[in-house]
């Protein structure tokens, strides 16, 4: 786990562009790294069931400001806030088993990397776009639906 999340947040503060191509090649392996705890869901633990719903509320109300034309780069700021605050918290109480920790890393690096581009102005939309599918990814393999 630990070498894991050194990995992690070490891609995370080469840049966007670094994360941007781990991402890419991470969906190509993606079936291979995630899996279901012998058909299940696996269990969530508090810290992650709280930081990911924190996740879910802001990108749920910045849906709702672009929606009403009310949307600033700030608010998208806020939300990459949330996500890499949320996500560090995760990383660093993480006590998962090694298959869920495994299947949980295809996801946190997502949302690394969408935390870096949601700081730049010309992948917004985009960044919201795939944060929605992380989150549906994530329901499909951990218990807490969204």
């Amino acid at each position: 786990m630990k070498v894991i999340t050194l990995i992690t947040l070490f891609s995370f503060f080469l840049g966007s562009s670094f994360a941007t191509e781990s991402k890419k090649h991470h969906h190509e392996d993606t079936s291979k790294a995630m899996s279901l705890n012998d058909g299940k869901k696996w269990e969530v633990d508090p810290n992650m069931r709280k930081n990911m719903q924190a996740i879910h509320e802001r990108l749920e109300k910045t849906k709702g400001l672009i929606k009403t034309n009310k949307i600033k780069q700030n608010d998208y700021s806020e939300l990459s806030d949330v996500i890499s605050t949320s996500a560090q918290s995760i990383a660093a109480t993480c006590k998962m088993e090694p298959k869920a920790d495994s299947t949980f890393h295809v996801i946190l690096e997502d949302l690394f990397s969408l935390s870096e581009s949601l700081k730049e102005t010309k992948k917004t939309k985009d960044s919201i776009k795939h944060l929605t599918h992380a989150l549906k990814k994530y329901s499909k393999y951990f218990n807490q639906n969204f």
